[in-house]
């Protein structure tokens, strides 16, 4: 079988998956490529590479933290609200996040590799057909036993980023990525570039798997169909040489591998077989490589002195847990204005060393537990975070996490080494069973409670705008339709407006019949 048997026809070197298949596959959300704005010739950084030119520009720090930085809107006036309204503006604290010098460091690695590796790819030059053509070529002699040499002196672009789960390598590499158009199409040249991908290296990986997933990730990221559609009849071989000549006709920028720790030295055939083709992508096709894993992947890369060395040729960093002191506080300090309990003093420095304690300045757990502390205290009916609290918070609704942490505050390596990995939870489903606490108990309440009529109207408006996706204007006058003397509190207010609104939609959706008890909208 030759690699046009199941991937399809050729147009202009790059595979053509085929028209036709039994079963059709769902074709992908395509992504919007951006159309290319390349910087002026008197620019400092021109480059006269299309690739490069029309790359955002590079930033400052300033500008980097500006751009990575992630927190929700917040207004002191939320706090005068009741509780359960609270508990939706305290979840939005799940994408809160806070760059430090760390992350401006890893940006700017990030972009300094995107841009080296196009240097030597300019889509102009003679060079870059050659190239495509001898990717296309070894990718029809997959099924072929060829020997591929690699000069050790030629130069290398791969970086890696190693520790463990919850630290925030993930989530820091994603913001820096979503700051690049994934996609940027060159009208002029005629060709779409593909600025990085990101993909995730199966649980149970193997180099075939890894492979398979990269080529997923270019459909899914072009909404075209290159993996193939018979896996079963690819070998490793064919998969990775099929993604090299994919990577060289749309002009990748950088690949990230995450969960490298995932990589199965037995199911890959062996690290030898695994780290050659990343040394091809990064040698032949000057393709830049980020790899991304928890400590166990130290186990897959390290390998010989030659590949060692190449992994780590660009940079290697140990991301560990926060350590007491400067960047702990500035996290601390920058979180806590996020904060919708009515007592909301400054930190302490016993509930600081707490929070420490509890979380072992892992960045994840810092956040979630903050975050899940907040609901905790609106569900207990308390406005203020104290360290009695977070500890119970931490002791309780992060249990499953316990373990570990024993093991990080001990500081035995022995007991260190069982939890190379994180043991996972799902802070979504902490999240909603508190809030449902909140929600009951914040209803039952305020049911008998007095309120002053202005305030009602406004939380109820509130409550039916974005329950019901109306206008605040909209949501204000159907309430007022569905004020009367009977209700005394905004959630019984605001149930009265989302019923009306119900019965006066009755009619129009499609039952033919008024129920005779439907107001006119």
């Amino acid at each position: 079988m030759t690699f046009d048997d199941d991937f399809g026809s050729t147009k202009d070197g790059v595979a053509e998956p085929h028209e036709e298949e039994a079963t059709p596959r769902a074709r992908p959300e395509v992504i919007r490529p951006v159309e290319a704005k390349y910087v002026p010739a008197s620019h400092p950084l021109y480059s006269g590479n299309p690739l490069v030119d029309a790359l955002p520009p590079v930033r400052s720090y300033d500008e980097w933290v500006e751009q990575l930085i992630n927190v929700p809107a917040f207004d002191e006036a939320q706090r005068a609200m009741d509780a359960h309204l609270r508990s939706y503006f305290i979840s939005k604290l799940k994408r809160l996040f806070i760059p430090t010098a760390q992350h401006v460091k890893l940006a700017r690695k990030i972009d300094q590799l995107v841009r080296w590796g196009y240097e030597s790819r300019n889509p102009l030059s003679p060079n870059r057909a050659a190239l495509l053509q001898q990717t296309y070529e070894r990718a029809q002699t997959a099924g072929q036993a060829v020997k591929l040499a690699f000069s050790d002196v030629h130069p290398i672009c791969t970086a890696s980023v190693i520790g463990g789960s919850g630290v925030g390598k993930t989530t820091a590499v994603e913001h820096v990525l979503s700051s690049y158009p994934q996609c940027i199409h060159h009208v002029q040249h005629n060709i779409t570039q593909l600025v990085w991908l990101k993909v995730e290296c199966p649980k149970d990986g193997s180099v075939r798997e890894l492979a398979l997933s990269a080529l997923r990730a270019i459909d899914n990221a072009l909404g075209t169909h290159y993996a193939p559609a018979h896996e079963a009849r690819q070998t490793a071989t064919s998969l990775t040489r099929r993604f090299s000549h994919l990577a060289v006709a749309h002009h990748l920028g950088i690949l990230v591998l995450d969960e490298m720790q995932n990589l199965s030295v037995k199911k890959s055939g062996g690290r030898e077989e695994m780290l050659n083709w990343f040394q091809e992508l990064v040698n032949e096709l000057k393709l830049p490589i980020l790899l991304l894993g928890t400590y166990k992947a130290r186990r897959v890369l390290q390998l010989d002195m030659r590949h060692a060395r190449r992994v780590s040729v660009a940079g290697s960093e140990i991301w560990d847990p926060l350590k007491k002191g400067e960047e702990f506080d500035f996290l601390l300090n920058a979180m806590w204005q996020y904060m919708w309990l009515r007592e909301s003093s400054e930190v302490s420095d016993e509930l600081r060393a707490t929070i420490y304690e509890e979380s072992q300045g892992i960045r994840a757990f810092v956040v979630d537990m903050f975050l899940v502390a907040q609901l905790y205290a609106l569900w207990k009916g308390v406005e203020t975070i104290t360290p009695e609290l977070f500890r119970k918070v931490a002791r309780t609704e992060f249990a499953a996490v316990q373990p570990m942490l024993h093991a990080l505050r001990s500081g035995d390596p022995n007991r260190l080494h069982k939890f190379d990995d994180l043991v996972t939870y799902d802070v979504d489903d902490q999240i909603e069973r508190v809030r449902q606490l909140i929600t009951t108990t914040s209803s039952a309440d305020t049911s008998v409670r007095p309120s002053a009529k202005a305030s009602m109207l406004a939380q109820a408006s509130a409550n039916a705008a974005s329950t019901l996706g109306l206008s605040a204007a909209d949501a204000r006058d159907l309430v007022l339709r569905a004020m009367d003397e009977s209700h005394k509190s905004a959630p019984a207010l605001t149930l009265a407006a989302i019923e009306l609104y119900r019965r006066s939609q009755q009619p129009q959706q499609g039952t033919g019949e008024a129920d005779g008890s439907a107001e006119s909208p």
